[in-house]
């Protein structure tokens, strides 16, 4: 009985010990399996963007720029600019009767994308939301060119140093501002040169539609300027678009090619309905003023379009709504057509 007793105790004594040493391990290894489980967790949700980025392609980052409101709010920058063109000086050519109910709209909508926006009419308007100059002419179509001429004659004067290019428009023509500027980064405002929608009637080297727009270099109103202040260039006709092209190629200023890469034409005399129509509805005079062969249906024009004219207001927020907000759903951003020069 005495030596049962003496071996019992040992006995006990390393029964505790494994016990406590199997618990504590099994603790130790809960504990080690908790852990490396945390770690996977915190693996998978953080880099959730190079996760991703692998399956789509690296995405661009994205910066932020903070609004002022009554809530901290983040919103997108705008994407990054097109080439540089240089400064664009956009004018308008309107009237006090169309001021209100035409030239408004280009305030609201594609105006303000220029680098300066003016509108010159014969009278000038203090409440009007943007800024106009007056003209000392009379309005009506027998002045539009006696307009034209003291328009260019006042931005030589007050804008020459300020601007690298100078679009004349309608208060009915939409311009689509960005493709403008990646149009005229393939030229220099140094050099004599003028684009828009070129008609080939009357003047040899054709001259650039009035109700599309065009655009002068800055070296091209300094030239045309000068020609007006020594009496090279004077009136015969109320056609402002004919005079300014005759005048221009008296002085040596190209009519420069505003055509794509694939020879489609970027600068329209009407709206865009007429010309994306299949059939051929156009009037005649297009066909026959058209420098360049005319196309009808989706070859009409270029996707990097400029300008459009006979633009109801409706149709300029109509515009800006597809170019600038609408966007299909799993759409890209396309990239603007190349350009090509003269």
């Amino acid at each position: 009985m005495i030596m049962s007793k003496s071996t019992s105790k040992p006995s006990r004594l390393l029964d505790f010990m494994f016990c406590a040493g199997f618990v504590l391990g099994f603790c130790l290894c809960f504990m080690a399996i908790a852990y490396y489980k945390a770690y996977q967790i915190s693996q998978e949700t953080v880099p959730l963007s190079s996760r991703t980025s692998s399956l789509l392609g690296e995405l661009p980052p994205v910066h932020y720029s903070a609004v002022a409101t009554n809530a901290s709010v983040l919103l997108p920058l705008p994407p990054s600019p097109t080439p540089s063109s240089g400064r664009l000086l956009c004018w308008v050519l309107t009237s006090p009767q169309t001021l209100w109910t035409r030239a408004k709209h280009i305030v609201n909508t594609w105006g303000p994308r220029c680098d300066t926006l003016l509108f010159m009419s014969s009278k000038q308007d203090l409440l009007f939301p943007g800024t106009v100059l007056a003209l000392a002419t009379e309005e009506g179509r027998a002045n539009l060119y006696n307009k034209t001429m003291a328009a260019f004659n006042l931005l030589h004067d007050g804008y020459l140093d300020k601007a690298d290019w100078f679009l004349k428009a309608d208060d009915d023509t939409y311009v689509i501002v960005e493709n403008l500027r990646l149009l005229l980064s393939r030229f220099s405002p140094d050099k004599p040169v003028y684009l828009g929608r070129r008609f080939r009637r009357f003047v040899h080297q054709g001259y650039m539609s009035g109700g599309a727009g065009y655009v002068l270099s800055r070296e091209s109103v300094r030239r045309y300027v000068r020609a007006l202040h020594h009496g090279t260039c004077t009136q015969s006709t109320s056609a402002e678009d004919l005079l300014l092209g005759f005048c221009l190629q008296k002085l040596g200023v190209p009519a420069g090619d505003s055509r794509d890469h694939q020879h489609r034409e970027t600068f329209h005399p009407l709206w865009l309905g007429k010309l994306l129509c299949t059939e051929d509805i156009l009037p005649k005079w297009f066909h026959q003023y058209n420098y360049y062969p005319s196309k009808v249906g989706p070859d009409c024009c270029s996707n990097s379009s400029v300008s459009f004219h006979y633009v109801e207001p409706v149709r300029m927020y109509m515009l800006d709504y597809f170019l600038y907000h609408l966007s299909p759903v799993g759409g890209h951003s396309p990239k603007l057509g190349e350009t090509r020069e003269e």
